[in-house]
């Protein structure tokens, strides 16, 4: 806690509360909070333009301003600083509202005391500041300075918002240095971080201020064009960016020449959608690759063929469904300081007749585009619920089954209907299901994500935030959300071990469960180095190929049978 003198802005215009916070101020020591009093929100305001407030207390019965409208007028003009909101009457929606708009606390002012009031001030702001550390490690390269991958998504998401809106073009390149993993592995880790940033100096010097360049992979980069007329000036900013790569790069001493391959999808001719967006840009980057050299190519309809997304496979995929070749597979999910198998996650395989077993990256990408998404999807639930039932039954009674939810099934009318059906048809226990949801299913319709969350919610089952740390880490998705869990992305779990500044992302992001009451749950723990990391960061659960690789039915209940202690593998 800082010792300096804190300037704490009370907003309250009833004589006696203002007195009763100085009494207990004065009580705990004068020298730790300046107190300063406005009694309505326009003095408030008028003091936050030319002073710093620390903390704010703020009573939502104002003479000017009443609940929820109090809050948002102060946070309007004082987003950056922890508020705590005060009211007359103890309303858990009111208090829950409060929060979900971005207020730190709620308190009962007829329950205030001492303890709870000085309590609440600090909670706040260690809150805030954990927020905006999360915030600042989350959101920028630490290499290049760049945008990250989780900012690049939040950019490009307003970016598409703001072109729907107004009919307008934008263009989204991606850019991949050609053959980079030779140049890291002839000259060293250190001439390959030294190449990244002078590539990222280069491309920021060839765009306006207002585009985002972002760097959103080991050698991988991503502008938004935003303010375009037509394909020809994506065009034009790409052969702009290659030209920076026909004079050689001076790192450490030696002149190397660096080819890029660039793949541009426009909005709204190729994608309507951001994850289609970004996947046409992805699938124009590898045609371009292919032609060798410095070179760009546009996204067409036609290249999804050319990338393996074909008509034959599609067909194959509704076989699949019909002839009951998809598998469920589980993987143990434990807790870090016992070792005791908390639950499964559930993961779909594909027993393909002339393949053999197939791994979702294989097929899933094609999968998630076709409207059997969303068949397979409640296939997969209804799976899962059986086999939960039989768990329950042999006596696993509290044993955690967490199944993946895509975005088309999570939007899909009446989602929290049939997932009601499953669970009364299967038998299975609601609170022994979790739903794992990625944070990128939530943004293109926030508000409808929240109904369904909410509907899911109520009938008991756990809801968990996916891959926390591959997008946007936002806090807003937790208070907003009901979230019970939150599961780090295995990248955070990677680079806790291979970068200082990754263990301290992966620290904050524990801590931020912790705060918000949940567990936080590594994804991808595939070593005792990184599994000792997180034991010291506090992390209270792992999952990985340290502990188990993924199981079929049959091999889950043996283990299950054998006992629900798990060491993790000799190295």
């Amino acid at each position: 806690m800082n010792t300096d003198t804190l300037n704490l802005l009370l907003i309250e215009d009833h004589p006696g509360d203002i007195r009763l916070v100085q009494e207990i101020l004065d009580a705990e020591g004068a020298e730790q909070f300046a107190l300063i009093t406005a009694n309505c929100l326009e003095e408030a305001v008028a003091m936050l333009q030319r002073l710093k407030a620390d903390v704010i207390l703020l009573d939502l019965q104002l003479p000017d301003g009443t609940g929820l409208d109090s809050l948002l007028r102060i946070q309007a003009v004082a987003p950056d600083v922890p508020i705590v909101v005060m009211s007359n009457i103890a309303d858990e929606q009111l208090a829950l509202q409060s929060v979900q708009r971005g207020a730190q606390d709620f308190l009962v002012k007829n329950h205030v005391n001492e303890h709870l009031l000085l309590r609440a001030l600090r909670y706040a702001m260690e809150r805030k500041r954990l927020e905006e550390q999360l915030y600042k490690l989350a959101h920028q390269d630490s290499l290049t300075g760049l945008a990250n991958r989780k900012l690049f998504y939040d950019r490009l998401k307003t970016a598409l918002a703001t072109a729907r809106r107004h009919e307008l073009p934008l263009a989204l390149l991606l850019l991949d240095i050609n053959d980079f993993k030779p140049i890291n592995d002839t000259h060293g880790h250190q001439a390959g971080d030294q190449l990244l940033q002078e590539v990222a100096r280069r491309i920021t010097e060839c765009v306006r201020e207002a585009d985002c360049v972002a760097r959103i992979g080991g050698d991988e980069f991503t502008l938004i064009l935003a303010d375009i007329r037509e394909a020809g000036d994506a065009a034009a900013a790409a052969r702009k960016i290659l030209s920076q790569f026909e004079r050689p790069f001076s790192i450490q001493g030696r002149e190397l020449t660096v080819h890029a391959s660039i793949g541009i999808s426009l909005y709204p001719d190729d994608a309507a959608h951001l994850e289609d967006l970004v996947r046409a840009a992805d699938t124009a980057m590898y045609r371009a690759k292919k032609e060798g050299g410095n070179a760009y190519s546009f996204y067409s309809r036609a290249l999804d063929i050319r990338a393996g997304v074909s008509r034959e496979l599609e067909e194959q995929l509704h076989q699949a469904l019909e002839h009951g070749e998809f598998l469920v597979y589980y993987q143990p999910q434990v807790d870090i300081a016992s070792g005791y198998i908390i639950g499964m996650e559930c993961l779909l395989r594909w027993q393909h007749p002339q393949r053999g077993l197939m791994m979702p990256g294989d097929f899933m990408g094609i999968l998630q585009s076709m409207p059997l998404m969303v068949e397979v999807g409640e296939w997969v639930l209804r799976t899962v619920c059986e086999q939960g039932r039989q768990w329950k039954e042999a006596g696993q009674s509290d044993l955690t089954l967490s199944v993946n939810v895509s975005r088309h099934q999570l939007m899909q009318e009446g989602f929290p209907v049939t997932l009601a059906r499953i669970l009364s048809e299967s038998g299975f226990a609601p609170q022994n299901l979790e739903l794992d949801i990625a944070e990128h299913a939530l943004w293109e319709d926030e508000e409808r994500a929240y109904q369904v969350l909410t509907a899911l919610s109520r009938l008991g089952v756990r809801l968990a935030l996916d891959n926390f740390g591959s997008g946007r880490a936002s806090l807003h998705l937790l208070r907003k959300f009901p979230f019970h869990a939150i599961k780090l992305d295995r990248v955070l779990t990677q680079e806790a071990e291979a970068k200082p500044d990754g263990a301290n992302l992966t620290r904050a992001v524990i801590q931020v469960a912790h705060v918000f009451r949940m567990r936080g749950l590594a994804s991808g723990v595939e070593t005792r180095s990184q599994l000792d990391i997180l034991r010291n960061l506090a992390c209270d659960d792992a999952q990985g190929y340290l502990y188990c690789h993924p199981l079929s039915g049959e091999a889950a209940t043996d283990l299950l049978r054998r006992g629900r202690t798990l060491e993790p593998m000799a190295a």
